[in-house]
C-alpha cells in the first residue's frame, strides 16, 4: 500500500469510525454554511426588490446645463436670479453615459413656450415612450399621444381652457402649430401646469435641433451609489451638472444598507459560534485520539503526516458540509423571502462558493488549536495514557 492510500484509508476509516462526532461536524459546519448562505441570497434578493421597488419614483438623477445667473438687487433687498436659458446636447450626454460606464433609463426634456392667442402657455419637449417608462406614477384622464397629438397638464384647463379632444392652433418659431389634446395629466407637481408635446417637434419650433434643458436618468443603484456615479457621470459632463434627487436614491440606499447590516451581524453571530463549536469538538477529538497519535508516530509517522491526516478529515467535512449547506441555504432562503419580504430567492450558482469557502474556513481554523496540539504531542506519554 502506497504511503498516499495509506494516509486516505486511515482518513476514512477514522472518519467512519467516529461517525457521531463526524456527522455532529458535519451538521454545525451544514447549518452554518447554509445560514451564511440563505443570508446572501435574501440579502441579494432584496437589493434587487428594492431596485425594482425605487424604479416605481422615477428618476434618481437628474442632468441640467450650467447656466449664467446673476443675482438682481442689493443689500436686503433681493429680487432673485436671472439667467439666459442654456441647453445640452444630446449627442454630448450619450457620449458621456458611455465613457462614464453609468447604466440605467433616461428620459429627455426641453422647456420652452407656444403661443395661442397671443397667450404664452409653458409646454415641455419630451418622449412620450421614455416618460412613460420613468414615471409610471402620472394619472393621465385620456389617451398618452400619438403624433400630431399633445398632452395637457390638469391645470390648464381652468387657466387656459385646454379639454381633452381639443384642437389648438400655437404659434412657434417654425410657424403654427396645429394639435390636438389627447388626455389631461395629473401628477401634483410642477407637470400639471405644463403642456407636453413631442420632444423633435418642440425642438423644431425652437430651433434646438439635438438639445435639451434636462435629463432624467433612472441609474442602476446595483453598480454602487448614486453620489459615486454621480461624481462619475460629473467628470465627463464638464458644461453641466450632475444631481442626485435624494428624496429617491437615498431612500433606497438607506434601506438596503440597513438590511444588509443586519444580514452582516447575523451571519458574524453564526459564524463566530459554530467555529467554537467545531473547536470545541476537533478538540474533544483529539484527547480521545491520543493513544492512536503516540502509535502512529512511534510506528515512523512524522509530524507532518499527522497534519495530514487531520487537516485531510477537516477538508473532507468542509466540502461535504458545504454542499448540503447551499441546498439547504436556498431552502431557508425562499422561505424567508417568501414569509417575510413577499419576494423570491432564486438559487444562485455564485453563491455554491461561498457555501464551500464558509464550511472549509470554519473546520480549518476550528481545528487550528487541535492541530498545534498534536503537533507538539509526546507519543511516549500518549502511549501510557499521560
Amino acid at each position: 500500500m502506497t504511503r498516499r492510500r495509506w494516509l486516505t484509508h486511515i482518513v476514512l476509516r477514522a472518519l467512519v469510525h467516529r461517525r457521531g462526532r463526524t456527522l455532529l461536524l458535519l451538521a454545525v459546519l451544514t447549518l452554518a454554511s447554509s445560514l451564511a448562505t440563505a443570508l446572501g441570497l435574501v440579502s441579494a434578493s432584496m437589493r434587487a426588490r428594492v431596485a425594482d421597488e425605487t424604479k416605481k419614483y422615477g428618476a434618481n438623477l437628474v442632468i441640467m446645463p450650467e447656466s449664467t445667473r446673476v443675482e438682481v438687487g442689493s443689500g436686503g433687498l433681493r429680487f432673485g436670479a436671472i439667467g439666459d436659458p442654456a441647453y445640452l446636447s444630446q449627442d454630448q450626454v450619450l457620449a458621456a453615459l458611455a465613457k462614464s460606464g453609468v447604466k440605467g433609463d433616461y428620459s429627455w426634456h426641453l422647456k420652452g413656450t407656444l403661443t395661442q392667442k397671443g397667450v404664452q402657455i409653458p409646454c415641455e419637449g419630451v418622449d412620450f415612450a421614455q416618460v412613460r417608462r420613468l414615471s409610471p406614477w402620472w394619472q393621465v384622464a385620456g389617451d398618452w399621444p400619438r403624433e400630431g397629438e399633445v398632452l395637457g397638464g390638469s391645470d390648464l384647463t381652468p387657466r387656459y381652457h385646454i379639454h381633452t379632444g381639443d384642437l389648438f392652433d400655437f404659434a412657434g418659431g417654425e410657424g403654427n402649430l396645429r394639435v390636438r389634446v389627447a388626455g389631461l395629466v395629473s401628477t401634483g407637481g410642477d407637470e400639471d401646469g405644463t403642456l407636453f408635446i413631442d420632444l423633435k417637434e418642440l425642438q423644431r419650433q425652437m430651433g434646438r435641433p439635438g438639445q435639451v434643458s434636462q435629463v432624467r436618468l433612472l441609474a442602476d443603484t446595483v453598480q454602487g451609489s448614486l453620489q459615486d456615479q454621480a461624481a462619475l457621470l460629473q467628470r465627463h459632463l464638464p458644461g453641466a451638472v450632475v444631481k442626485e434627487l435624494r428624496q429617491v436614491g437615498r431612500t433606497s440606499e438607506d434601506l438596503l444598507g440597513k438590511v444588509q447590516l443586519l444580514m452582516l451581524l447575523v451571519t458574524a453571530v453564526v459564524l463566530v459560534t459554530a467555529g467554537s463549536s467545531v473547536a470545541g469538538t476537533m478538540s474533544t477529538t483529539v484527547l480521545e485520539r491520543g493513544k492512536e497519535i503516540g502509535l502512529m508516530k512511534a510506528m515512523g509517522g512524522s509530524r507532518w503526516d499527522l497534519l495530514k491526516i487531520f487537516s485531510a478529515e477537516a477538508l473532507l467535512l468542509g466540502v461535504g458540509a458545504g454542499g448540503g449547506g447551499f441546498l439547504l441555504g436556498g431552502l431557508i432562503a425562499k422561505f424567508v423571502a417568501r414569509s417575510v419580504f413577499a419576494a423570491d430567492a432564486a438559487l444562485r450558482p455564485e453563491f455554491f462558493p461561498v457555501a464551500i469557502g464558509v464550511s472549509l474556513l470554519l473546520a480549518l481554523a476550528g481545528s487550528v488549536g487541535p492541530l498545534l496540539s498534536v503537533f507538539r504531542l509526546d507519543p511516549v506519554q500518549s502511549l501510557r495514557g499521560e
